[in-house]
């Protein structure tokens, strides 16, 4: 019976292509040909016969462009340009005023005398409305006023000692130690080498400060750690590496703000071997 064919043609149909190399596409054009031919010399054939008839050649005359010569217009248009428009507005300048003052030592202690008087004052007068308001509910006077005379003495007293001058003197030295060691200053936030450009993985350190204490003397540093919500503060351990030779310990808190000493001091029975800011 023989092998069988897995050959399937699910659709099939003639086409009209044929190869131009074939005899049928010579034979299609051989007769492409002869109907050209016929109608050139059909069209041959009556234009003798125009001609000896003598009826002029319409043909020949006809202008040889591709316009309709019977149905043909040319339309232009012409439109209006928008205007420039410019608009500006002038206001008047805001007034400006000149001022200069003298900044000596007696006038900064009397600015902050007289802030501090008006910060007892504020006190005073807010304690007795509070005393008015006792009175008032208990129809007796209260006997607190000597008490009250001789805590206000004594602030008048201790207002170099206050908590106001203490963060004053912390401001002021601030800025004079920053005004002092503006070239560091000013290398902190913009030195770079132009070198690093052409070191793979490499770079170099430009030294700034050395932050350092009397207090610290003969003691190691064992641990530092920055304060996460400081960017400037950061916090130092002393102590000694030598376990036998143990001492007391520090912990100092330096900022970037002031690099002549530290901004607190926090001593230990024993030396500090580590640590880290509370979050």
């Amino acid at each position: 019976e023989g092998p069988m064919d897995h050959l399937a043609f699910h659709f099939q149909m003639d086409g009209c292509a044929l190869h131009k190399e074939s005899e049928d596409a010579n034979a299609q054009i051989s007769l492409e040909e002869d109907k050209r031919q016929a109608v050139e010399r059909a069209r041959k054939e009556a234009a003798q016969e125009a001609l000896e008839a003598g009826e002029e050649d319409m043909e020949a005359e006809a202008p040889k462009t591709g316009k309709n010569q019977f149905n043909y217009s040319e339309r232009a248009a012409q439109t209006f340009n928008n205007s420039y428009r410019s608009r500006g507005v002038a206001t008047e300048p805001p007034p400006v005023v000149n001022f200069s003052s003298s900044v000596t030592q007696w006038e900064i202690y009397d600015a902050y005398m007289a802030d501090y008087k008006k910060t007892l004052q504020e006190e005073e007068s807010q304690k007795n409305a509070e005393k008015r308001k006792a009175q008032n509910a208990s129809g007796g006077p209260s006997g607190d006023g000597a008490n009250d005379d001789k805590s206000k003495s004594n602030k008048e007293e201790d207002m170099v000692h206050s908590q106001n001058m203490a963060n004053a003197l912390r401001i002021m030295e601030r800025m004079v130690g920053q005004n002092a060691e503006d070239e560091i200053f000013q290398d902190f936030k913009y030195w770079e080498d132009l070198s690093d450009n052409y070191r793979n993985g490499e770079g170099s350190l430009l030294p700034l400060w050395r932050f350092s204490t009397e207090r610290t003397k003969r003691k190691q540093v064992t641990s530092l750690c920055w304060n996460p919500a400081y960017p400037d503060l950061f916090a130092v351990g002393f102590g000694s590496y030598e376990f036998m030779k143990q001492g007391s310990g520090l912990v100092c808190c330096f900022s970037l703000k002031n690099t002549f000493h530290p901004e607190f001091i926090f001593s230990t029975d024993s030396g500090v071997m580590c640590l880290d800011f509370h979050p």
